[in-house]
């Protein structure tokens, strides 16, 4: 899963592996280790009512309601947003058409720009 923060925004990148988990398990995370006990975790989570996000002792928890994420994960559609003070942003991850490295497309979703 990759994580995007800018300015007032956080969007998340899924692979088709990460997708599949949301929707069967019901959560996926990943998190960043900046040293000994010192973790920024970030997990979205298929519960709720709407698309939200809290932040809370170094976790990032997005919530979605489960029939979203199941009409996602079974269609073509890219992602889900939600606009507010902040906006959120949880999209499927497709293959880079330039890749610096191959393993960027690693169980990534084939490009619909591919020729």
């Amino acid at each position: 899963m990759k994580l995007r923060i800018r300015h007032n925004s956080i969007r998340l990148r899924l692979t088709q592996t990460e997708v599949a988990q949301l929707r069967d398990a019901g959560a996926v995370e990943e998190y960043i280790e900046f040293s000994q006990g010192h973790r920024l975790t970030y997990r979205i989570t298929a519960q709720g009512q709407a698309l939200t996000c809290e932040y809370q002792d170094g976790n990032i928890v997005l919530a979605v309601p489960k029939p979203m994420v199941d009409a996602w994960a079974n269609s073509s559609q890219v992602g889900m947003e939600s606009d507010g003070p902040l906006r959120l942003a949880i999209e499927k991850d497709f293959q880079c058409l330039d890749p610096a490295h191959p393993e960027e497309n690693v169980d990534t979703f084939p490009n619909p720009k591919a020729c």
